[in-house]
């Protein structure tokens, strides 16, 4: 039932040398099962998983397929128990030759879809319970110290691609598919922030990613530098692609970066740049540095899922994500965060200077308004200093009126007593005769 090399040494070789040594695609039983991936990484990974099942029992994939359901699900179960026996069981990376504890599971996603394609229904279920529970790694997201020393060892090209995934969280698969044409700057910014369509073909994983100006600035000058090699830059031109000579036949002759040499060469550089090793996964903890800064600079849940390329359930499906509104939204939450993400410095400074220009700017807006202002005081003053002068007026008025009433009321009362003393006068002349 063994074989003369282990489950943990076949792990560790390269998926192509894997694949070479039994070439799945000359077996019937694979030949259209594989044709039903569109993605090469995904196509590669289940290979290598039924080429190491394979390996293990030294049977061919036709061959496996004859056997009864029971006896497959026999092999399956006895596959797990060996990788489970053989794995890693503490945190970290697994080195080479050792499997870790929590990637057990994942050596079955192969086998199952094999073995569903061939229409051999086994109890999954029933089967991963087989499987190790799985513990927690050590594994972080890069420090902005961490990305500032990686961008210190890199040439321009491979900045371009740190920064590119540290400011878009974009998975290192993602990017060989990115063209120029897919990149658009947004021209009503001042940031200098850019939008990208990641996974552009697909009509189910397509989502938007925002760059940050310092990101920008460093892919310019990588476009500048390959127009001075005399490449042709165009719309299709890829916006990362591999290393060539100047005036060499390959200038105009660019191919993509694939995620394997993409990760092998973030770990050069890691390594390069002395940082923990084991502590680090080279190109995801790029990733995990954005989601990382998109929480701690309190960007809208749904929002920081969509920037990160998540699903989010039914939104998938009801919301608009292309519509200009959303764009909009999408950058608005992502300007939360730009400082965050953002490595050197020099462009953190920009940034600021940017925001100092714009209140600049708006200084004779404000001196406008404080003379507006002042004008309306004046008004106000005007028209308070011309309420008291009536009032004084009117208080003036009606004094002149109360002493003019109580002089009219003292004259009738003296002519009043000299009538009444001329009457007295008269009553007292009748008597006296």
């Amino acid at each position: 039932m063994g074989t003369t090399t282990t489950i943990a040494t076949i792990a560790t070789q390269k998926i192509n040398d894997a694949v070479t040594k039994l070439d799945l695609e000359s077996y019937d039983s694979c030949k259209i099962w594989l044709e039903g991936y569109n993605s090469p990484s995904t196509k590669s990974v289940y290979k290598v998983h039924l080429t190491l099942f394979c390996k293990y029992y030294n049977i061919d994939p036709d061959s496996l397929i004859h056997l009864k359901p029971d006896q497959i699900k026999t092999m399956v179960i006895n596959y797990i128990i060996y990788l489970k026996k053989n794995a890693k069981q503490s945190v970290g990376k697994a080195k080479r030759g050792e499997i870790s504890v929590n990637s057990v599971r994942d050596y079955l996603a192969g086998l199952q879809s094999f073995f569903d394609f061939n229409e051999i229904m086994l109890n999954w279920k029933k089967i991963v319970k087989y499987c190790p529970e799985k513990v927690t790694n050590n594994l972080r997201a890069y420090t902005r110290e961490e990305i500032a020393k990686l961008l210190s060892e890199a040439d321009l090209r491979d900045r371009c691609l740190i920064l590119l995934m540290s400011s878009t969280g974009i998975r290192a698969g993602a990017i060989k598919d990115l063209r120029i044409k897919h990149l658009k700057r947004l021209q009503e910014s001042n940031n200098n922030i850019c939008i990208l369509s990641i996974y552009p073909q697909s009509k189910d994983h397509r989502y938007n990613a925002l760059l940050t100006p310092e990101c920008m600035a460093t892919l310019d000058e990588y476009f500048e530098f390959r127009k001075r090699q005399h490449e042709k830059i165009t719309g299709e031109s890829y916006i990362i692609r591999d290393k060539f000579a100047a005036f060499s036949n390959t200038t105009n002759r660019a191919r993509p970066l694939r995620g394997q040499t993409i990760n092998k060469q973030m770990k050069f550089l890691l390594r390069k740049a002395g940082l923990p090793y084991e502590q680090l996964q080279p190109d995801h903890s790029l990733r995990k540095f954005f989601n990382t800064a998109l929480m701690n600079s309190d960007v809208a849940h749904s929002f920081k899922e969509l920037l990160m390329g998540h699903s989010v359930k039914l939104d998938d499906v009801y919301y608009d994500k292309d519509n200009e509104l959303s764009k909009q939204k999408l950058i608005v939450e992502y300007m939360k965060a730009v400082d965050a993400l953002t490595i050197n410095e020099e462009y953190r400074l920009k940034k600021k200077i940017v925001e100092y220009e714009d209140k600049v700017k708006d200084v004779p807006k404000i001196e406008q308004l404080e003379s507006h202002l002042a004008n309306k005081i004046i008004e106000q003053d005007a028209i308070r200093n011309q309420l008291e002068r009536l009032q004084i007026e009117k208080q003036k008025e009606t004094q002149t009126i109360q002493q003019k009433h109580e002089q009219d009321m003292k004259t009738m009362r003296e002519e009043m007593e000299n009538q009444f003393q001329k009457i007295l006068a008269k009553i007292d002349t009748a008597k006296l005769t």
